[in-house]
């Protein structure tokens, strides 16, 4: 008996001894420490410090110090905007001070502020630094377009034609006047930036307060956008980018319009209405229409005008006479009542949309030419860019030519130029009203081929 209290006892002990050595084990520890900056060597105020795998964190204070509690062989991740982060793992030491790399291509990026460049994290006006690879990436020629969705606070409305200026509005519409921002192009104050070509843009930014475009004046009640040109820098570099693509305008029946049939039906059912309301006593209607024949549920077979005989011919008529066909191209208005013109009508239904509207290519070759010395920059490039418009005969062909070069003449003078051609031809459709080729589209009846 006594043995079995004894070697229970034994039991007891070893299994409190393994407990309290596990917990020992897991417990964490009190680590302390300071994060500073590596490009002024200050304390960085709120850096993120959390274990990798976890939720647990904590940030630093306004000395720049921490407090985080963690085991042995975590993973500590420090974080802050505009530096890099940092991971370092947790050893036996219970001080981790860290010091955060500056993020090289972050804020210390330079930024044209009116007359001024500034350090990005300088900085305190509104402005937007678009990110110029992504504006190439959209296939436009419009430096305008390339904008939509690139910068917050900018909206770009577009129609679609090509060659047309979209409307830029910075930060909402203004009530009074014109909304376009005020362009400045190398330091050249301009409204139309449409001869630009987007291959040759250095940078852009959006001024969007007061207080960053200021310098403008009036000009700038909409917003300022800053362009800069490209340069030549180090070794002779040729480039050639092309792209090639196309436009498919929506298919299927896009204004969902009635078939010959159904409009043949819908007419004489509003014949028939009209006949009714009309009159005192109801009457036998006159079914009679001008395209679609003089009654029944046929089609007709032919179409005429000019006033000789109903318009919906059947085959067999002595009306469908190709010889009696009278039409002189050199009319004036009072000889149109004399033509006789005749034409198979086409009852599947004529897609007018899609007769005006086709798939369009477009397509863009941009050759540069760049280097440096010494003593001199030169940029060279060429630009072919051709869009050809959903809507027929429309299209966008534009040639631009571009020599940006610098030479120092001594420690204290240098010369040089920024040198643009284009050369467009941009014919458009004028009118967006009922009786343009677009409203026409769908005003006219299907049963014309």
């Amino acid at each position: 008996m006594l043995k079995s209290l004894l070697l229970k006892g034994r039991f007891l002990s070893m299994l409190l001894c393994c407990l309290f050595s596990s917990l020992l084990a897991t417990a964490q520890t009190k680590h302390t420490g300071k994060v500073t900056g590596s490009d002024d060597k200050q304390p960085v105020v709120g850096a993120s410090v959390r274990v990798k795998g976890s939720t647990v964190g904590t940030q630093t204070d306004v000395n720049g110090t921490y407090t985080i509690n963690v085991n042995a062989g975590d993973v500590l991740i420090f974080s802050y905007l505009g530096y890099t982060a940092q991971e370092v793992t947790v050893g036996a030491s219970t001080t981790i001070d860290v010091v955060l790399q500056a993020g090289k291509n972050a804020l210390n990026e330079v930024v044209v502020t009116g007359y001024a460049t500034q350090r990005k994290k300088d900085l305190v006006g509104a402005v937007s630094v678009v990110d110029v690879g992504a504006l190439t990436k959209q296939p436009t020629a419009s430096i305008e377009n390339q904008l939509q969705g690139q910068a917050a606070g900018v909206t770009v409305v577009n129609s679609g034609a090509p060659g047309q200026t979209p409307q830029v509005k910075i930060r909402g519409a203004n009530t009074f006047g014109n909304n376009q921002p005020l362009y400045v192009v190398d330091g050249v104050p301009t409204t139309n930036v449409n001869d630009i070509n987007p291959n040759d843009v250095a940078t852009l930014q959006v001024l969007k307060d007061a207080g960053s475009a200021s310098i403008y004046g009036a000009r700038a009640a909409n917003g300022v956008i800053i362009i800069t040109t490209k340069k030549g820098s180090g070794k002779v570099n040729i480039s050639y980018d092309a792209y090639y693509g196309t436009q498919i305008p929506k298919g299927g029946n896009v204004f969902d319009l009635l078939d010959p049939t159904e409009m043949m039906a819908l007419r004489r059912l509003a014949i028939s209405n009209t006949a009714t309301l009309n009159t005192a006593t109801p009457t036998t209607p006159n079914y009679s229409s001008n395209l679609y024949g003089p009654g029944g549920d046929v089609l007709p077979d032919y179409i005429s005008a000019g006033g000789n005989g109903p318009a919906g011919i059947t085959d067999g008529n002595p009306l469908v006479d190709p010889s009696r066909y009278n039409v002189n191209p050199l009319y004036t208005t009072g000889d149109a009542s004399g033509f006789y013109r005749i034409t198979r009508a086409n009852k599947a239904g004529t897609d007018w949309y899609h007769e005006i509207f086709k798939t369009a290519p477009i397509q863009s070759h941009n050759l540069a030419l760049s280097g440096s010395s010494d003593q001199a920059t030169y940029l060279f490039s060429m630009n072919y860019f051709n869009q050809q418009g959903a809507l027929i005969n429309t299209y966008n062909k534009r040639y631009t030519l571009r020599a940006n070069t610098s030479y120092n003449v001594s420690k204290r003078l240098r010369v040089g130029e920024n040198l643009a051609f284009s050369l467009t031809d941009n014919p458009q459709a004028n009118q967006n009203d009922e009786g343009s080729a677009i409203g026409m589209s769908f005003r006219e009846q299907r049963i014309i081929p």
